[in-house]
């Protein structure tokens, strides 16, 4: 018992000096000085470190080719967005229609989301899930709106993986809302499934981008 009193005096005395050296250091423009100067040192420290974690990222990178040695992915993203493998994706939750957000991704850098795996769904849907909770369906860069049927990517690939939710026929093109019929593409993100829909209809929009190699 007295142990414990001793241990709880001596936090109780640490805890009471790291307040008064906050306070000193507040009221002290030579502390605040020698506090800038660590930051500084600090900072070039972490420079540091960042450069030569690209130069090793790189060198066992070009191992891992020819060897057996698992592969790592030496690229970043930029701020915000959501790295999976080599590809960034950024969820932007204010609702346009199609043709807009196609641009609005192109002006980032990016293109809509070209969804080809399993782990980007599961990567979009942990994301949707923690940005907010009630968007669901995202707009995605596919359409068929140059021949109906014939399903397209924003780069002009040919869908070969479709995640299509077949359990309500889609893409079924249905002309309820206009005889342009549904054209393009959103991705359900609580189901990793894909819906066809009118191009006019006003959706949140996933942005995606080639991650950026480290230097």
């Amino acid at each position: 018992m007295n142990l414990i009193k001793s241990t709880l005096g001596i936090r109780g005395h640490t805890i009471l000096y790291v307040l008064i050296g906050l306070l000193v250091s507040e009221a002290s423009p030579q502390a605040a000085d020698r506090l800038e100067a660590e930051l500084s040192s600090v900072k070039l420290r972490l420079h540091l470190l960042e450069n030569r974690y690209r130069h090793l990222c790189n060198f066992y990178s070009n191992l891992a080719t020819n060897s057996s040695l698992p592969v790592i992915n030496c690229t970043e993203c930029p701020d915000k967005w959501l790295q999976v493998g080599d590809q960034c994706f950024f969820l932007i939750t204010d609702k346009q229609d199609w043709s807009f957000s196609a641009q609005n991704c192109r002006e980032m850098g990016g293109h809509l989301a070209i969804l080809t795996t399993r782990e980007q769904h599961e990567a979009v849907e942990k994301e949707g899930r923690r940005i907010a909770g009630f968007y669901t369906n995202y707009w995605i860069g596919l359409t068929d709106i140059e021949n109906e049927g014939d399903w397209k990517w924003v780069d002009n690939s040919t869908l070969t993986n479709p995640f299509w939710n077949v359990a309500k026929s889609e893409p079924d093109n249905n002309q309820s809302n206009g005889l342009d019929g549904e054209d393009c593409a959103v991705v359900d993100s609580y189901t990793q499934t894909w819906y066809d829909v009118p191009c006019s209809f006003l959706y949140p929009r996933i942005c995606q981008m080639d991650a950026i190699p480290l230097q």
